[in-house]
């Protein structure tokens, strides 16, 4: 099962993708449970490896299928730090992160994003 989402940054654009439960199912459904999301998101610190929105507030912990390698346009969870990542590059996280989705267009919208910018995930109709 696959839920399409949209995610819109506030005042640059809209970014396609999709969430796929049969990667990590618990927090997948977590995350389509709290669906739309608006958080101020932010670049990682240093660099515009990935694009964060920290404080999902789901805690879900790490399943069969975590990853330390991962790719540009994944979209991931990080258990450890509750935050949902959505990568620009590929890259190996410093921990294991639950793979949750794909962005399937526009991600570089996302080198337009200024640090503090709202951000809004929501289920594409």
């Amino acid at each position: 099962m696959s839920v399409r989402i949209k995610i819109d940054l506030f005042g640059i654009g809209i970014i396609n993708g999709e969430l796929l439960r049969h990667i990590a199912p618990l927090s997948t459904d977590a995350i389509v449970d709290k669906l739309p999301i608006i958080l101020r998101g932010r670049f990682s610190f240093g660099s515009k490896t990935y694009w964060t929105l920290p404080g999902i507030e789901i805690y879900k912990g790490y399943n069969p299928k975590s990853v330390k390698s991962v790719e540009k346009g994944d979209i991931i969870y990080n258990p450890k730090t509750d935050e949902l990542l959505i990568l620009l590059e590929n890259t190996e996280m410093p921990n294991k992160v639950n793979k949750i989705g794909l962005v399937s267009d526009n991600l570089e919208i996302l080198l337009k994003a200024t640090n503090g910018l709202n951000t809004k995930i929501y289920k594409a109709k």
